[in-house]
């Protein structure tokens, strides 16, 4: 009888450990396939549309474009690094295609960081502090809300000096 009562206690043990979340800044350790929303910076007279997709386990694609698709950054990241990109249809090498970002918004943010960004996470190869409502990465200071019932993050926003740039998540699929 003593044998039956510690095995369903360890049972119950055991299935109570899988029903815990590990601590994690994304929401039940999900990663959803698809991002959508609208891009705000300080000084910029046009909110872009942006979208991140993830494409497969290690690829990942974003689009930013102006009104009516005018005006198209496109990025593949392979492995959390810049592989190609498109800026309104010319293709470009990481390095141009950088450039051509910081030209187009003023900012100086690697591409490389902007998926994370995106999700609402810091990018772990680079150092950064958490913040009681976000975090600090590259100078940055990343401010978070989060949606009360999904916990996905609703609007972003990152800050450093004068310029404030916000993302305001209307999907998350």
């Amino acid at each position: 009888m003593l044998d039956l009562k510690v095995l369903l206690l360890a049972s119950l043990l055991i299935l109570a450990g899988c029903q815990t979340r590990s601590p994690s800044m994304s929401p039940a350790g999900y990663e959803p396939a698809l991002v959508k929303g609208r891009l705000s910076v300080t000084g910029l007279k046009i909110n872009p549309n942006f979208s991140l997709a993830q494409l497969d386990a290690q690829t990942q694609q974003l689009k930013i474009s102006g009104a009516f698709g005018l005006g198209a950054i496109e990025v593949r990241f392979a492995g959390g690094q810049v592989q190609r990109g498109l800026v309104d249809q010319v293709e470009m090498s990481p390095t141009a295609l950088q450039s051509a970002f910081g030209d187009a918004t003023g900012l100086d943010i690697p591409l490389s960081v902007i998926p994370a960004w995106i999700r609402g996470l810091p990018d772990e190869r680079h150092r950064w502090r958490i913040l009681e409502s976000g975090f600090e990465q590259l100078g940055w200071q990343i401010v978070i809300s989060r949606a009360p019932v999904s916990g996905y993050p609703q609007r972003i926003e990152a800050i450093k000096d004068k310029t404030k740039v916000i993302l305001g998540i209307r999907l998350w699929q």
